[in-house]
């Protein structure tokens, strides 16, 4: 992922500091819903704007649904010099490629497009016209997330919110996990927070949990959060 990641930089700063303008270097986000696509694309743009001040026009998203309708020409005005981030972009019309195709095609200012969508979705954009697929040339695969990852993920968002998680409350998350996870579909990075998030309004007093919580003893880490414990992730 490291590797790609860099990869993907290196081909977009390319792209946006190119006296030209050349016909590829724009980005594709692949991975499931709720894995974190939008903001993997988001800090994508900011990282770039920290390293070489580009784009450094406006920054907008928008699902493909609601483009579709959209004038584009319109559009590009408001969003020249900048980024746009297409959300579920398997939804894209084959007028709409076309006309984003040439849109970029006549783009002088350096605007940064990013498709975003599950494998179907993009792989359903992609065979719409040869000569916009071409203009995407830069890919990111978010992987599925084993469940170690998973918890580790949610051991970071509840340090973040200011709150640690014990031994068992560790063992409660992953068997969280395990109830949401299917072949059918994977527990994603969203869940996660949904599960962190209820642990937490547990232990801070929401519904008969944090109740029962409140009359026993409260724990706290050495760095003073208050630690989430199993019976904060038995849900409400």
């Amino acid at each position: 992922m490291e590797e790609t990641l860099c990869q993907v930089l290196t081909g977009v700063r390319a792209k946006l500091l190119s006296d030209k303008n050349p016909a590829t270097g724009n980005v594709i986000i692949q991975g499931g819903e709720g894995s974190g696509k939008t903001t993997l694309g988001t800090n994508l743009i900011s990282v770039l704007k920290k390293e070489i001040g580009k784009p450094d026009g406006n920054f907008g998203k928008i699902d493909a649904t609601r483009l579709n309708t959209k004038d584009l020409s319109d559009l590009f005005t408001k969003i020249r010099g900048g980024a746009l981030i297409i959300e579920r972009a398997g939804d894209i019309t084959r007028e709409t490629a076309l006309e984003l195709s040439a849109q970029l095609e006549m783009d002088r200012s350096g605007i940064l497009i990013i498709l975003e969508d599950a494998r179907i979705g993009i792989e359903r954009v992609m065979a719409l016209n040869p000569a916009f697929s071409k203009r995407f040339t830069e890919k990111i695969v978010i992987p599925l997330l084993g469940n170690d990852e998973l918890v580790n993920f949610g051991k970071a968002y509840s340090a973040e919110k200011g709150y640690s998680i014990d031994d068992f409350g560790i063992l409660a998350l992953y068997d969280r996990i395990d109830l949401i996870q299917r072949t059918d579909h994977p527990t994603n990075l969203t869940e996660v927070k949904e599960i962190i998030d209820e642990a937490i309004d547990n232990a801070e007093g929401g519904g008969f949990r944090g109740f029962l919580g409140r009359l026993g003893r409260r724990h706290y880490d050495q760095d003073g959060n208050l630690i989430l414990q199993e019976k904060d992730f038995h849900g409400r």
